[in-house]
């Protein structure tokens, strides 16, 4: 009996390729349980590193403890930096808001208990709701968190309204200790006062109105706009945060969000020294068909081919401009007349001599002549 190899069942059967990964894991979806067990892993797996993460940036910020000159004296020079860029001075806006102490407590209790809850809404919504947006929205996140760490640690600073204590003139006010309530509290040994820069107050209110924006498809996910513009204002008259330090968190999660589309990964993923030889193949037909592209003159953009040999849906065939020689080939042919081809019913029969005659170049008559005949003999039969 003859053996057919089947590809399905080879793979499956080695342990590698997508049907056994579909057979491992067919047990997680055909059950209600399974789906359930699966679900309870996924939620429990992301919601464990966002925990982590908050862990490691908690300590990271509790490490400029103890650097408390060296941020009073950041802060100088942020403050004299922002007036050579003619900013707006956060003092003349505090003292625009202490008209209104009501509006001032308000500012408190936002700045306390809108930053967190709203983020944590946000990534619950996506997680739930949207688990197709969230491997993105959580590169953003843990990539702009990660990097306001880094700068956390080696650039303390310290907030606005400790700025009197080096700089006199200016009059700044802590209108959480003034008008409350105020999210330090006296002995507090978690919260770092001297991280202002970057601001994720401000970072993540973008990030959250980002990934509204993206998500949702009605008018009204326009309204999200409004979080990061109250955010903003809200860091400045209480004088928790410098312009600076919005635009720098504003800034990292713009960055990510950048480097977070697909297409600039798998430039990056091509361009680092590690996978470059994985994806050799792929990175070095991007590139070729790239040069052609450019040298050729292609009139649409490169065309990715499946096994079949028909064009993927969605991006157009690649078609060649024709060259300046090819446009004068198809003119000349095309104003010459073309001569006319005869019925076959008129074309006569050619008979086997003609034939050979015809390939040796001699006459009919001498085309059969033997070898040492005599010409005047005459044609042989």
């Amino acid at each position: 009996m003859v053996s057919i190899p089947i590809p399905w069942r080879e793979q499956a059967r080695s342990g590698d390729g997508p049907v056994a990964v579909a057979l491992r894991s067919s047990w997680l979806h055909a059950t209600r349980l399974g789906r359930a067990t699966s679900s309870a892993l996924f939620f429990g797996g992301q919601v464990l590193l966002l925990a982590l993460l908050y862990m490691i940036y908690g300590m990271g910020r509790r490490l400029a403890v103890g650097r408390e000159p060296q941020a009073l004296a950041n802060a100088r020079d942020v403050w004299n930096v922002e007036r050579l860029l003619d900013l707006p001075s956060e003092s003349a806006i505090q003292q625009l808001a202490l008209h209104s102490t009501h509006l001032l407590e308000l500012a408190n209790r936002f700045y306390m208990g809108v930053h967190f809850p709203a983020s944590i809404t946000f990534l619950l919504w996506v997680l739930v709701r949207h688990r197709d947006a969230w491997p993105r929205v959580r590169l953003v996140i843990l990539a702009s968190t990660s990097a306001a760490l880094l700068i956390h640690m080696l650039y303390p600073l310290a907030p606005p309204r400790f700025l009197p204590q080096v700089m006199p003139h200016v009059t700044l006010v802590d209108t959480g200790a003034v008008f409350g309530p105020t999210p330090y509290t006296a002995g507090d040994t978690v919260a770092n006062q001297y991280a202002a820069m970057p601001s994720l107050h401000v970072g993540w209110s973008i990030l959250v109105a980002w990934g509204v924006i993206t998500i949702l498809r009605a008018r009204a996910r326009w309204l999200i706009v409004a979080h990061p513009v109250i955010t903003i204002i809200v860091v400045v008259i209480t004088a928790n945060h410098y312009w600076m330090d919005g635009a720098i968190g504003g800034g990292l999660v713009a960055i990510a969000v950048v480097l977070s589309r697909p297409s600039v990964r798998n430039r990056l993923a091509c361009l680092a020294p590690g996978s470059r030889q994985r994806l050799r193949p792929t990175c070095d037909r991007t590139a070729a068909t790239a040069l052609t592209s450019a040298s050729a003159g292609v009139r649409s953009v490169p065309c990715a081919r499946q096994e079949s040999g028909r064009p993927v849906t969605g991006l157009p065939e690649q078609r060649l401009l024709p060259t300046p020689a090819e446009h004068a080939v198809s003119a000349s042919s095309a104003s010459s007349p073309v001569p006319p081809v005869p019925p076959v019913s008129a074309v006569s029969p050619v008979s086997p001599v003609s034939a050979v005659a015809a390939v040796s170049g001699d006459p009919p008559g001498e085309a059969v002549r033997p070898p040492g005949a005599d010409p005047a003999a005459g044609p042989t039969a």
